[in-house]
């Protein structure tokens, strides 16, 4: 999972050079890879390798010990709980860290060699990006990691954990749109972003999509939620998330 990672974030970007044709009128193709806005591009590229192979990754720790019984061996021959369940959390934070790091090494790189004029502030000037990138990363493996504790089975947890990502929480965010709109309800537009992997998403937006802000605003609309918010929400959730699998782990019976 790790090495998918590895080869596919820089891999995924480059590759559109290859393209002979890209709407001009969203983006330039220099921008894919220029200072700043190859941060962009690169973190957006990113969250969807972190939703995949790192997610299944804190999927398949907790539930490979189940099926091994390492879990349940480790704990008679004197493991706590609570160490193993500290472990399990500095793994996932030392992946996070480490895939951050990889997104900022393979940005500077491409972002170097293909600016022309460089200058310090150019570089960093959408640097809030990384810290969004960690954060985005821990919200994915962490919610991975608790489906693992809770489900235990390999295939049904990462089967639920694609299903849920990718269609539950749009049904989910739908029906809440549809009592948005419903004269009855008095909701704000904003509460269906608060969802914990639409909040996680939002940390690393798809890019261009800013060009439809100023509309956007214009009729009181937003599609994101704003990287504040969406920074606190996922660490609410990230929050949530973690204490219950340390419920789980603490009183579960092995």
């Amino acid at each position: 999972m790790v090495i998918f990672y590895i080869i596919l974030l820089p891999a995924c970007l480059l590759i559109t050079k290859t393209f002979n044709r890209i709407p001009e009128d969203l983006l330039s193709k220099e921008s894919l890879y220029m200072f700043p806005t190859v941060w962009g591009y690169l973190g957006y590229i990113g969250n969807w390798l972190v939703f995949f192979f790192l997610g299944f990754l804190s999927v398949i720790i907790v539930t490979a010990e189940n099926s091994n019984r390492t879990f349940r061996q480790n704990i008679i021959t004197g493991l706590s709980r609570n160490e193993y369940f500290v472990a399990k959390v500095l793994f996932i934070v030392t992946i996070c860290l480490a895939a951050t790091l990889y997104y900022v090494l393979v940005g500077l790189a491409i972002g170097f060699t293909n600016t022309d004029t460089i200058y310090f502030s150019k570089i960093f000037q959408e640097a809030d990006l990384i810290p969004r990138f960690f954060l985005m990363c821990l919200g994915y493996m962490s919610f991975g990691f608790f489906l693992g504790v809770v489900i235990k089975k390999t295939g049904i947890a990462l089967f639920f954990y694609l299903v849920y990502i990718m269609f539950i929480e749009s049904v989910i965010r739908g029906i809440h749109m549809y009592f948005i709109r419903s004269s009855e309800m008095k909701l704000s537009p904003i509460t269906m972003h608060l969802y914990p992997m639409n909040a996680n998403e939002d940390l690393v937006p798809i890019p261009f999509a800013k060009l439809a802000e100023p509309f956007l605003k214009e009729n009181e609309f937003s599609l994101f939620l704003d990287p504040g918010t969406a920074a606190i929400t996922v660490c609410v959730y990230t929050s949530i998330f973690l204490f219950f699998a340390y419920r789980k782990i603490k009183y579960a019976d092995i």
